[in-house]
């Protein structure tokens, strides 16, 4: 499972519960959790939400994904590489884990047979976008990354 990902379901299983305020979840992660401050709880924030990994509903945030099926291990501690920004690829598969529930080897088998039976054509997050689309994750939001990783020159 996606180390990611363990950090946005900490709070809400912290809280046994499956929505809480903006508020509760920065605050779980940085003093609750002592995870992390609470400007790098916010980005966490940030990021799950563009990831949509996290939903809002009116000021409380939803996850997107099962939370029951996310075992974090015992003693786990988030490193400081989920601050960092995490290659196109990993933000795709990560949308795919969270929208199908899905482990990351199934998803990465799913796109190298998807890039491999487009004659490996395509770049590997074009087969990733295909195989989210295929399981109907909404990747509407990721597109102007991807063009932007793909296209550098273009504007």
């Amino acid at each position: 499972m996606d180390e990611f990902l363990y950090v946005v379901a900490a709070p809400f299983k912290q809280h046994a519960a499956s929505l809480i305020s903006i508020r509760d979840f920065e605050f779980a992660l940085s003093f609750g959790l002592k995870w992390m401050s609470p400007e790098n709880a916010s980005k966490v924030r940030d990021t799950a939400l563009g990831l949509r990994l996290l939903k809002i509903d009116g000021n409380k945030l939803v996850p997107t994904f099962d939370l029951g099926k996310v075992e974090i291990p015992r003693g786990f501690r988030p490193s400081e590489k989920i601050f960092h920004e995490r290659p196109l690829i990993e933000q795709i598969m990560a949308m795919i884990v969270a929208c199908s529930g899905m482990d990351n080897r199934n998803v990465i088998a799913l796109i190298s047979r998807k890039q491999e039976s487009l004659g490996d054509m395509v770049d590997i997050e074009v087969a990733a976008l295909v195989v989210a689309r295929e399981v109907g994750c909404d990747i509407s939001k990721i597109y102007p990354k991807v063009l932007a990783d793909m296209f550098p020159n273009m504007k």
